[in-house]
């Protein structure tokens, strides 16, 4: 029985007999224990040690993939050097009016605009199994210079300036008093996505929430040359999703400085352009009980190169 039968063979398996299943299938003492805490909700962040990655290149394509056992995890990151000829960045889709967009997947995002990596940015009022509907952006969006929609204080936010270099910042920082965007301080960025909470800072992971979830964050290296974007797999028995304080440990250990969590959950998607054209999503996402449907998003954040690369 493959991954994806196994999974949604559970839907409507009561706990107790998806425990014993658990057991029947898993002979590791270490992974009964991490599943039966998950399903008393006792589980606890996990201090995460990671073999060294293996990184493959292909232009300015710079990514890897790894795996965990303890907590079982699965992620793949993409690394973006900022400085790399002809690159340019971008945030989207185009808006339907000022903070609302039509919704559509990172797939669909990566083909339309000609990306070699995307990923999903920002969190959203309304989920979609479908694209092209009007939803709401919520929290900072810039696309060369244009404000697609307005800070959201209590969140944080990737910001791209205009010099080349990256910073992660509290979206309160891009507000006045009157809380109106403070435009002669973005006047200074030109692109921006909005996230969640900070999970990593000054190269030191932070502590929150213990929920686990599938997972999308970006980090920044110190230099703020260099973003990671990082998919994690969650709601599987061999990905079961990280904690906010764990997502912060394997930014810091893939070569990030700073970091915050993007729209996470189902919407997870992180998608690369392969060698023949086509496009891949490197993560398996989750969602209603459905593995690998990938859910129409907001915003997203991809990249791509002028002429051959």
């Amino acid at each position: 029985m493959n991954r994806k039968r196994i999974y949604q063979s559970f839907k409507f398996i009561c706990p107790w007999a998806f425990l014993g299943l658990v057991i029947a299938l898993f002979s590791s003492c270490t992974t009964l224990s991490i599943v039966t805490e998950i399903l008393s909700g006792r589980d606890r962040d996990r201090e995460i040690a990671l073999q060294p990655v293996h990184w493959q290149e292909r232009g300015p394509l710079r990514y890897t993939s790894g795996r965990i056992e303890n907590p079982p995890l699965s992620f793949w990151v993409v690394a973006i050097d900022l400085d790399s000829p002809g690159l340019q960045v971008v945030v989207g889709p185009e808006p339907l009016e000022y903070g609302i967009v039509p919704s559509i997947r990172v797939s669909t995002f990566a083909k339309r605009y000609g990306c070699f990596a995307a990923i999903n940015a920002n969190p959203f009022d309304r989920v979609s199994n479908r694209e092209g509907e009007p939803i709401r952006v919520v929290g900072i969006a810039i696309h060369e210079g244009q404000i697609l929609s307005n800070p959201i204080p209590r969140y944080w936010a990737l910001l791209i300036f205009k010099d080349g270099t990256a910073r992660i910042v509290p979206q309160n920082s891009l507000l006045l008093p009157d809380r109106t965007p403070d435009y002669q301080f973005l006047d200074s960025v030109r692109y921006a996505v909005g996230g969640f909470f900070p999970v990593l800072r000054d190269g030191i992971p932070l502590a929150g929430r213990g929920t686990r979830y599938p997972r999308s964050a970006v980090g920044v290296s110190q230099d703020g040359k260099i973003l990671y974007l990082l998919a994690i797999n969650g709601r599987l028995l061999d990905s079961i999703g990280t904690t906010e304080h764990e997502t912060g440990q394997l930014l810091s250990i893939l070569g990030a400085w700073e970091g915050i969590l993007l729209d996470g959950g189902g919407s997870t998607s992180l998608v690369i352009q392969q060698t023949d054209g086509t496009y891949k999503i490197l993560n398996h996402p989750v969602q209603e009980m459905d593995l690998d449907f990938e859910r129409a998003v907001a915003t997203c954040i991809g990249f791509r190169i002028t002429g051959a690369w």
